[in-house]
């Protein structure tokens, strides 16, 4: 778990801080790819099922399409608010994990020179 967001003790269980913001963009952006390949197996296991033909075919095609597009669409855009959400807090905020370990090697190389 990240050191960054402390807070309540009930905080350390949601999920933006086991793998801080970009990490939930990366799971987001991969769970999308994800959808948009189950789109593609489903259209082609829908346009080869011999049950299925002309308008049923189409109907079915397009309702299941659309709900599986649907939820890929709000998964990129999920995707993209965190990774914003990241550039922000990047900005105004930036993480303290990170900068604990140069500012102990510079000082280790002040004391090395002295």
């Amino acid at each position: 778990m990240s050191n960054c967001c402390k807070g309540a003790c009930w905080c350390k269980f949601l999920p933006h801080n086991w793998l801080c913001l970009k990490g939930l963009y990366v799971v987001f952006t991969v769970l999308f790819y994800i959808a948009l390949a189950f789109a593609i197996y489903m259209a082609c296991q829908l346009a080869s099922y011999p049950m299925l033909s002309g308008r049923d075919l189409w109907m079915a095609l397009g309702i299941v399409e659309a709900q599986i597009l649907g939820t890929a669409l709000v998964l990129l855009t999920i995707s993209k608010i965190v990774k914003a959400l990241s550039k922000i807090k990047h900005a105004v905020a930036p993480c303290c994990c990170h900068e604990e370990k140069p500012a102990k090697k510079a000082a280790k190389k002040e004391d090395k020179a002295n």
